[in-house]
């Protein structure tokens, strides 16, 4: 009934997935993942009418039996969870499949344990409210005064805050540690030797950072004096009733026998997960307790009349600490908005390797969701999941598109190579082996409208400044670009990611290259044969003693060979500087510095043949009054001089002469 529905929109998630499906959103051995696991886990809703009412359990049991089982036979997955509440109860509760295949141990919603990765987080951002609470905490000092085995690199005037940690903002680069192992390692040791390079000032972008939340942990686990797990198990866990929870690694003995294998793309059973940064995501728990916890979140902090955190601080999680733009979802603390309907969706993904879970919250309707798979073709499964159930119970509806006015004009503007914020900036030998870059876009412009390579068949449209819908109103994507105060195009955020995720341009040496590659080759071949051409000349004009050239002459042919060498230094030097780097657009003259001198002599030198051609074709200073050269000199040195001022051309879109 609900499986066959909707064939252009699976079509159309089906090709991007495939486009994506290796990018590191999706949990590795290196990356503990964000919840994301697909180009299409934000977004790609298609406008319908449907809008069954959440008033019967039955309805809602239905509706998954009529796309889990089938999920767990095509994804090859070994068991599925799945709890909702509703109005401060439980709504639904069931599990799906088998928890240990091989001995056909049903996935039970009330005792089975799953991983539930970064949905730790959660966990996490309210052990660190409790502090701020009783005082032992403030969000917006300088987290260095609450470390002591080590410090955090003073590489802004800014320091990071806690409030930086729980939104992703603190300018942090992707941590090159590995995240998921088969054995444990020392959480302290980890965190000390493994702090990432600051590539920005706080609260300027987004960037999904595991280490951000694990130092965050830490820093409970200081403060406190207990160890992280045994806190959030004494002060959330066991308040709420959350009694088959824990982020102890391995599981303590009275809970081990209730954890899920976690399986492989084979359905083969794989081995228990060590999370190396536990606050970061080694939370496992049930689908009953997982109801429990988004009671209390939705019950200002309160769960059976036990409070674990205050209204304010409850709110402070649920409300947008970091706007990534007005038109698109916000982060909380601890949690991030889901721009997916009409309604507002806060919550939480997590991916190990091997599960692959999500969290959602309807605050305003007062209710919450969650899912979890036990296997690796979970992170599509818990995807399609999520979008049949908004689809079915929260459409979007469909919106009418009015441009806006002078769109075309301003389309080329937004185009370009983007990279994501979540990349390793300083160590550029990981490139293509560990993870350099999570996930980029080129972004081409089609008659106005923008074309997002890897998004098949679908166009953006411009409908506010710098803002942009999917071009038909019959999907919800959006697209938000963000500029500097020069009015230069930095970075961009989109719903089909989520907002701890910015897209940052890159410099134009990376877009449309190619073609600036053959046209500097084709101006320099041109250049040196007209050289050796002269050359030649001026060597039979030597053995054959004729007449020399007038020195204007000499002077504007010199000028040219000059010129020529200062486009072939910047061409040879341009490249070694951008090799296994990403140039962002508004770092030319970080990079590039002191070799900004090239093409600001070249320039000065294309005046000086412009002059030159000046003097050639009117013979100005000639005893003559007639042109220096013949008419096909003349000609021929022209467009050498065009040549030139199209190369001006192409250094001002490499922005060469922008200081």
């Amino acid at each position: 009934m609900f499986i066959n529905k909707k064939l252009k929109s699976k079509i159309i998630m089906i090709t991007v997935f495939s486009i994506i499906l290796f990018i590191p959103l999706i949990a590795t051995s290196n990356n503990l993942g964000s919840g994301f696991s697909s180009i299409n886990e934000l977004g790609l809703n298609q406008s319908k009418q449907i809008n069954l009412e959440l008033t019967l359990p039955s309805e809602l049991e239905n509706f998954l039996d009529s796309i889990i089982p089938a999920q767990l036979a095509n994804y090859s997955i070994a068991g599925a969870t799945f709890s909702m509440v509703k109005d401060g109860s439980i709504f639904l509760e069931k599990g799906y499949g088998y928890a240990n295949s091989a001995d056909h141990t049903p996935v039970l919603a009330n005792e089975t344990m799953f991983r539930i990765g970064s949905i730790s987080k959660t966990f996490t951002a309210i052990a660190v409210l409790q502090l701020v609470e009783t005082g032992l905490l403030d969000l917006d000092v300088d987290i260095n005064n609450y470390l002591s085995a080590f410090k955090i690199p003073e590489t802004y005037e800014e320091p990071i805050t806690l409030r930086h940690l729980l939104t992703h903002t603190a300018g942090f680069e992707k941590a090159d540690i590995y995240t998921i192992l088969p054995y444990a390692q020392d959480f302290e040791q980890v965190l000390a030797e493994g702090i990432p390079d600051r590539v920005r000032p706080p609260n300027i972008i987004s960037s999904y950072s595991n280490y951000g939340f694990a130092l965050a942990g830490y820093i409970v686990q200081e403060v406190s004096g207990k160890n992280f797990e045994q806190y959030v198990s004494d002060e959330i866990l066991a308040p709420i009733g959350m009694n088959s929870s824990s982020f102890l690694q391995p599981l303590p003995s009275n809970l081990s026998s209730q954890m899920s294998t976690g399986y492989d793309k084979y359905n083969l059973p794989r081995y228990f997960e060590y999370i190396s940064i536990p606050p970061a995501g080694s939370g496992s728990s049930t689908a009953s307790d997982m109801s429990k916890f988004m009671i209390a979140l939705l019950n200002n902090g309160s769960y059976d009349g036990n409070q674990i955190l205050e209204k304010t601080s409850v709110d402070m999680m649920l409300s947008n600490q970091f706007l990534t733009h007005e038109n698109l979802a916000g982060i909380g603390l601890g949690l991030y908005e889901f721009d997916l309907s009409n309604q507002r969706i806060i919550g939480h993904g997590g991916d190990t390797q091997f599960f692959h879970s999500r969290m959602m919250l309807f605050p305003e309707l007062n209710i919450g969701v969650f899912a979890s798979y036990n296997s690796e073709g979970g992170s599509v499964a818990r995807t399609e999941l999520f979008n049949e159930f908004i689809e079915e119970y929260f459409p979007y509806p469909k919106v009418d598109i009015e441009p806006l006015q002078g769109y075309k004009r301003r389309a080329r503007r937004f185009t370009g190579f983007f990279v994501a914020s979540r990349r390793v900036y300083s160590d550029k030998t990981l490139f293509d082996e560990r993870d350099f870059i999570d996930v980029s876009f080129t972004i081409t412009t089609k008659k106005g409208h923008l074309i997002v390579e890897g998004i098949s068949g679908l166009e953006f449209v411009e409908v506010e400044p710098n803002y942009f819908i999917e071009s038909t109103g019959e999907y919800y994507f959006e697209i938000a670009f963000i500029q500097d105060k020069r009015g230069r195009i930095t970075h961009f955020y989109t719903n089909f990611i989520g907002p701890h995720y910015a897209f940052e341009k890159t410099h134009t040496l990376y877009f449309g290259s190619e073609y600036q590659t053959a046209m500097v080759a084709t101006i320099l071949i041109l250049m040196f044969i007209s050289l050796a051409y002269w050359g030649i000349r001026a060597l039979v004009g030597f053995f054959k003693k004729k007449e020399k050239n007038p020195k204007i002459q000499s002077i504007a042919r010199w000028s040219f060979l000059i010129s020529t060498s200062l486009v072939l230094v910047t061409a040879l030097v341009t490249p070694s500087k951008i090799n296994n780097d990403i140039l962002l657009v508004i770092e030319t003259v970080k990079v590039f510095n002191g070799l900004l001198v090239f093409p600001f002599l070249y320039l000065l030198t294309v005046i000086v043949q412009i002059v030159f051609t000046f003097f050639a074709w009117t013979g100005v200073k000639n005893e003559e009054g007639k042109p220096y050269w013949k008419l096909s000199g003349r000609v021929h040195y022209s467009i050498l001089v065009l040549l030139s001022i199209i190369m001006i051309g192409i250094f001002t879109s490499w922005q060469f002469y922008i200081i």
